[in-house]
């Protein structure tokens, strides 16, 4: 059981605000990089991410509304709306880090052997992973799912104003929900935060290091430079892949092995900018592609001036 509190105004409003430039900016992503120019193994993953990533706010979003609305009017709807937006924001955002994880390990691999690499992380392991990723995020989430009914109560607080608390029975028995929560936050944090924080810093050095070893070997061929700029725009997705879950990592380690220390990130500010920052390196990823990828701007060029470009009729 929990309560239905309206979160502030501001929230809401800067929540919105970010939903339509992120939404916007990643239509743009995706619709580039899936043009038939650019369609390659990299870019589908890239504009997936931009899916999951948009997906992730889009829910988020939708759950910060309900709870506005709903805490004022008292409505028992909220507490669907929020039970269903909270898991798919979950489900997005778990799936965007894995396949973050999964781009950068891949990228690793194909820079420390260019040879035997790309045949690794062919199609083949593409899908495997989706597949195991999916399982592994369902199954970290469907227990509270699982719920006989989605119910309301309302009581008093302390300045004597009503309060609608949702409750939802679980399906799992009592008991056996009782230690699942802790469970799964200890697989929530080696496998959606530690590990991939891990995994994405170790391929970001290794790919820096790596081209830039070989460029003072081999010299600069245009299939070499062409290579190097790819890999240096997947190192700065890496990089703002992990600036951007750093607060939140941050403040589940310390809850998780450090329970003592005092841990702003844990209150209702430190949240809130952790999930501000999230959002912002989703933003950052276009400009990431604008500045990094050719193929991209002549991409994005082509659909700010298509009227221009295309052959008149006559």
């Amino acid at each position: 059981m929990y309560p239905l509190i309206g979160q502030p105004l501001y929230v809401l409003i800067i929540k919105l605000v970010l939903l339509v430039a992120v939404l916007s900016t990643n239509i743009i992503v995706v619709v580039a990089w899936l043009s038939p120019k650019n369609r390659s193994p990299v870019s589908i993953i890239l504009s997936v991410i931009a899916f999951y990533d948009t997906s992730t706010i889009l829910f988020s979003t939708i759950h910060t509304i309900s709870t506005y609305v709903a805490g004022h009017l008292l409505s028992v709807t909220g507490c669907y709306i929020n039970h269903i937006a909270g898991s798919l924001a979950f489900i997005f955002h778990s799936s965007s880090i894995l396949t973050t994880t999964y781009l950068a390990s891949q990228r690793c691999v194909i820079c420390l052997f260019p040879f035997s690499g790309p045949r690794i992380c062919g199609q083949k392991t593409t899908v495997v992973f989706s597949v195991v990723s999916f399982i592994l995020i369902t199954s970290m989430e469907m227990p509270s799912l699982l719920v006989r009914s989605i119910e309301g109560e309302m009581k008093r607080s302390d300045d004597n104003s009503s309060v609608l608390y949702c409750k939802a029975p679980h399906i799992i028995n009592k008991d056996i929900m009782d230690d699942i929560p802790d469970i799964i936050w200890l697989i929530r944090l080696f496998t959606l935060h530690l590990i991939p924080a891990f995994v994405v810093t170790f391929s970001m050095i290794a790919c820096v290091l790596t081209v830039n070893r070989r460029n003072m070997v081999s010299g600069r061929s245009s299939d070499q430079r062409s290579k190097k700029k790819t890999t240096v725009m997947l190192v700065l997705v890496m990089l703002t892949f992990v600036l951007g879950e750093f607060p939140t990592t941050f403040g589940i380690f310390l809850d998780s092995f450090l329970p003592a220390v005092p841990n702003w990130f844990s209150t209702e500010d430190g949240i809130h900018f952790a999930n501000f920052v999230l959002v912002i390196s989703f933003l950052l990823n276009i400009l990431v592609y604008v500045g990094m990828s050719k193929q991209f701007r002549d991409s994005l060029k082509a659909l700010l001036c298509r009227s221009s470009t295309e052959p008149s009729a006559s």
